[in-house]
C-alpha cells in the first residue's frame, strides 16, 4: 500500500555474535534501523552555492562547500560498510514549495529503487504517494508542524549549550511538549534527544502524552552530549523510547554505531536501539 514502510520479512536477517540466527533470541532485532540520515538530489549538491541565496537556513547549514552532502548512492554505500539494513531518509525543510517537492520527488524514488532499505521521511506538508513519513521538520509551533498520520520526525534543540549551525529555529522541549499536547495522535521522532526532553518523561502527566508514540533520537549525540546519555535517557523515560540515527553524512554510520556500542554494554539494550524500537515505530516488525 502506497506510504506504508516495507516489512521486515523483506530484509535479510542478520547472525547474532554467538553465531545463531535472529529468532532464537527475541531481543535481537531483524533488522539495524538507522533513523536520522539525509539525502539530497545531484542537483542540489552541485548547485548548492545558488541554493544558498535564497533559503537562509540551507545556508546556515550547508552553504560552506565542506559541508557533507550525500545522495542515495552514498548512502546505500555506507550502509554496506556499517551492517544497516534500514535508513530513514530525510529531507531538507525547504522554504520554497517547488524545491521541497523536488527533493520529496528525490527521496521517494530512491527508497523504491532501494527495495526497502530506505525509508523517504519527505520535507512536505502533505503526504505524498510512496512517503513513509515526514521530515526533517523544523517548524517551532504546532501548527507549523504537518498534521500527518504517518510519522513526523522533527528537528529539536537545546535552550542551552553551545551555538552550532541549525540550533536556532528547532523545538525546545518546550516546544515538543506543546505539539505533544496538541496533536494527542502524533508519531513524533524527536530529534538529537528531543532537545533534552526527557527529563520531563519524570512527571507522570507528561508521560502520560507521549508514551508510545514518541522516539528520541541519538542523531549528532557526539557533538551534544558525553556517552553517559543513553543511561541517562533509559533511565528517565525508557528503553523503549530510544532510537539511534547517526544523522549520515554528518556522521559516518560505522563509526557513529560504534559510539552506540561502546556507550551500551548491555546487548538487550542495543538490540532494542539499534533496530528494535525504531522497527516497532516504523511498522518493519510486530511487538
Amino acid at each position: 500500500m502506497a506510504g506504508r514502510p516495507p516489512d521486515a520479512s523483506n530484509v535479510p536477517p542478520r547472525w547474532c555474535a554467538c553465531g545463531c540466527a535472529p529468532a532464537a533470541h527475541r531481543t535481537i532485532p531483524r533488522v539495524i534501523v538507522d533513523i536520522h540520515t539525509h539525502l539530497f538530489p545531484p542537483r542540489f549538491i552541485a548547485e548548492r552555492a545558488r541554493l544558498a541565496v535564497s533559503e537562509p537556513a540551507f545556508a546556515e547549514m550547508y552553504g560552506d562547500p565542506k559541508a557533507k552532502m550525500a545522495t542515495a548512492h552514498d548512502l546505500l554505500a555506507s550502509m554496506e560498510r556499517a551492517g544497516v539494513d534500514v535508513s530513514v531518509a530525510c529531507g531538507f525543510w525547504w522554504r520554497d514549495p517547488a524545491l521541497a517537492a523536488e527533493h520529496a520527488a528525490y527521496l521517494v524514488e530512491a527508497a523504491r529503487a532501494a527495495g526497502g532499505r530506505l525509508l523517504a521521511f519527505v520535507p512536505t506538508r502533505e503526504a505524498i504517494d510512496g512517503a513513509a513519513g515526514i521530515g526533517e521538520v523544523r517548524e517551532p509551533t504546532p501548527e507549523g508542524v504537518p498534521a500527518s498520520t504517518l510519522p513526523v520526525l522533527t528537528h529539536c534543540s537545546e535552550e542551552v549549550g553551545h551555538a552550532y549551525a541549525g540550533k536556532v529555529g528547532g523545538l525546545t522541549p518546550g516546544a515538543l511538549g506543546r505539539l505533544l499536547e496538541a496533536r494527542p495522535q502524533a508519531r513524533v521522532i524527536a530529534a538529537h534527544w528531543g532537545g533534552g526532553f526527557p527529563f520531563a518523561a519524570l512527571m507522570p502527566e507528561v508521560r502520560a502524552r507521549f508514551d508510545r508514540r514518541v522516539l528520541f533520537d541519538s542523531a549528532a549525540s557526539v557533538y551534544l552530549y558525553g556517552p553517559e546519555v543513553f543511561r541517562r535517557v533509559i533511565d528517565l523515560a525508557g528503553l523503549d523510547t530510544v532510537a539511534w540515527g547517526s544523522d549520515f553524512p554528518l556522521r559516518p554510520q560505522d563509526v557513529d554505531r560504534a559510539s552506540v556500542d561502546a556507550a551500551l554494554p548491555d546487548e538487550q539494550e542495543r538490540a532494542a536501539i539499534l533496530g528494535g524500537n525504531a522497527a516497532r515505530f516504523l511498522g518493519l516488525a510486530s511487538e
